[in-house]
């Protein structure tokens, strides 16, 4: 399986009181690893508008392994895996930079509405081309 990695770094504003990056945030790390993958295939969300689709998380899971801090380098790991119906699962890793200790890992799904909010069950067109070359990209090895 193939993972692209995008780079952070836990701000001060993203831990609590006992100095571990709060849980919610990981939520949005999992976002900006999400986003920098559908950017590399054409599949942001206002380009999925631009197409006539709409894909909101329907499913979201996170297990946490070890606390971040501030100031800590991150490294935020995504793939897709290949859809058995008209949805994206995404998968995430989020790794300390310095010696990649797994600091969580999770998923998402999203299921595919047209932009009148009608579930599409198979992918057609555009959006199934540039699916199938995500998935195709994230399924090598």
């Amino acid at each position: 399986m193939q993972w692209i990695e995008t780079e952070d770094v836990v701000r001060f504003n993203e831990v609590d009181e006992w100095g571990m990056a709060w849980h919610g945030h990981y939520a949005a790390w999992f976002e900006v690893g999400r986003m920098a993958l559908l950017r590399q295939f054409d599949l942001l969300p206002k380009q999925m508008v631009e197409l006539g689709y709409v894909a909101p998380v329907i499913r979201l899971t996170c297990d946490f392994k070890h606390p971040a801090g501030s100031g800590d380098d991150i490294i935020i790991r995504t793939t897709v895996v290949k859809p058995e119906i008209a949805a994206l699962i995404f998968k995430f890793e989020i790794l300390l930079k310095k010696n990649r200790t797994l600091l969580a890992h999770g998923e998402t799904t999203q299921v595919l509405l047209t932009t009148e909010n009608k579930m599409i069950y198979r992918l057609t067109g555009e959006l199934e081309k540039r699916v199938k070359r995500l998935v195709h990209y994230c399924q090598k090895s």
